[in-house]
């Protein structure tokens, strides 16, 4: 599975670099640090001052002062079970492409996806560090799929078909179609089974 979705990754081009953030000037920025979380500080080989948070769950933030003095984050799954917003973003991206290049065959698949963004988006709401609603993830799925359907109708039907039997589109769907749905299921069930902040990296 784990190759699968690296596949596509790649197919739908995410980006597979640690997302670091820039936070406000004072102090540590606005990183959230519940009761739960263990707080290291320290300094790096060059004298900066160092910050590390582990969440409960196996998500660590690692803090670090650039040459300025702001701080800086990326947040990191070590869980063992991914980074569940790169796995958002994965599913999104197999949705959109199974609504816009349809085949026979694929409704089940398109249930399962659709299933699977449910669970994954309560997963989302229940732990993230800052609050978001449902609604609001629901809204940027449906922004970009209505996206992509525009974009597939200004290319008209005959362009569209070329792209759905082309390279990145069999790369990101055709394993998927011919896979099992209880194992994808089973799969899902075990990167949400611990209760952790949703992040982004490492992705895949």
């Amino acid at each position: 599975m784990r190759a699968l979705m690296l596949t596509i990754l790649l197919a739908v081009g995410l980006p597979m670099i640690a997302q670091a953030r820039t936070a406000p000037s004072d102090d540590w920025g606005d990183v959230p640090v519940p009761a739960s979380a263990i707080v290291r500080l320290g300094r790096d080989a060059r004298g900066n001052e160092t910050r590390e948070i582990t969440y409960a769950g196996g998500v660590v933030a690692r803090q670090w002062r650039d040459g300025s003095g702001r701080p800086q984050t990326v947040m990191e799954d070590r869980s063992g079970h991914g980074a569940v917003l790169c796995l958002r973003e994965i599913y999104v991206a197999v949705r959109e492409g199974l609504d816009i290049c349809r085949r026979d065959g694929d409704e089940p698949l398109r249930r399962f996806m659709d299933e699977s963004l449910d669970q994954i988006d309560d997963f989302v709401v229940a732990n993230s560090l800052t609050p978001i609603t449902k609604d609001a993830l629901r809204a940027t799925e449906e922004t970009r799929l209505k996206k992509q359907r525009d974009d597939a109708a200004l290319r008209g039907q005959e362009a569209q078909a070329k792209i759905c039997g082309g390279g990145d589109a069999q790369r990101m769907l055709g394993g998927l179609r011919s896979a099992s749905l209880d194992k994808l299921r089973a799969e899902l069930a075990a990167a949400l089974s611990v209760p952790r902040p949703p992040v982004s990296n490492p992705c895949m």
